[in-house]
């Protein structure tokens, strides 16, 4: 991201990697799908590093939106709290979470006394006033999202992939087509998906070589599907 100009996005839509570091014997629990899923460090070794991370990558965030734009990351309920003071501290303006009520989440597992995981939030923040808001019918302007997760056709083998479902909304509430869409962390490539749908453009960036290969196949998929794709065919850069 060092290498963008300033003030050259007009929306930062991403879904960074979660620190979850409340299971106390992983190895034992590992057979349980959801305990994958949510139990995995990251390679953080403290709290503190991972939120000095995220704080790092916002504020480079900052940087390359243009005055307006908004924002939306998504987050583990553990740090919700600390990354609402951590996009303003990274200069941005705090302005709600967004609430996705998976509505077939993995199942709770009796030993561990804990309820189903069914819930997962997403920050909204703007660097000042939001320049673009369309509005949609007033029963979707909420900050609550109903959804199952990624099942089916659309689902790949990233862990932690977030359906086109839950994003598109967002996306075409705070940026019109033709505009340009920033994603640090791309992931299994649903941001990037979501702005060829929409006829937005997209700059992401992925380090994880299995990751990149589902994006790329994804693209393929979409490119050479009638029905998905129709008009001009991106430019897309490596």
């Amino acid at each position: 991201m060092a290498s963008l100009e300033d003030e050259v996005a007009d929306l930062v839509f991403t879904d960074p990697p979660y620190f979850q570091n409340r299971a106390q014997n992983i190895k034992g629990l590992k057979n349980h799908k959801d305990v994958i899923t949510e139990f995995e460090f990251d390679g953080f070794h403290s709290e503190e590093a991972y939120l000095q991370f995220l704080e790092d990558v916002l504020r480079e965030c900052y940087r390359v939106a243009k005055p307006g734009a908004s924002g939306y990351l998504w987050c583990g309920d553990d740090f919700v709290s600390y990354l609402n003071r951590i996009v303003t501290k990274a200069g941005f303006r705090f302005r709600k979470v967004i609430h996705w009520h998976k509505t077939n989440p993995f199942p709770a597992i009796h030993t561990r006394k804990m309820f189903a995981n069914s819930m997962e939030l997403m920050v909204h923040f703007s660097k000042g006033s939001p320049k673009t808001w369309n509005h949609k019918p007033v029963n979707e302007m909420h900050n609550f999202i109903e959804a199952p997760i990624c099942m089916g056709a659309e689902r790949t083998p990233h862990k932690t992939q977030k359906p086109l479902r839950v994003c598109l909304p967002y996306i075409e509430i705070s940026s019109n087509p033709g505009d340009l869409v920033l994603d640090p962390f791309m992931g299994s490539g649903t941001t990037a998906l979501a702005c060829l749908k929409t006829g937005r453009d997209f700059i992401g960036y992925e380090l994880n070589k299995d990751y990149c290969q589902i994006i790329e196949g994804r693209f393929s998929e979409f490119l050479n599907t009638p029905s998905l794709f129709g008009g001009e065919e991106p430019k897309v850069i490596y």
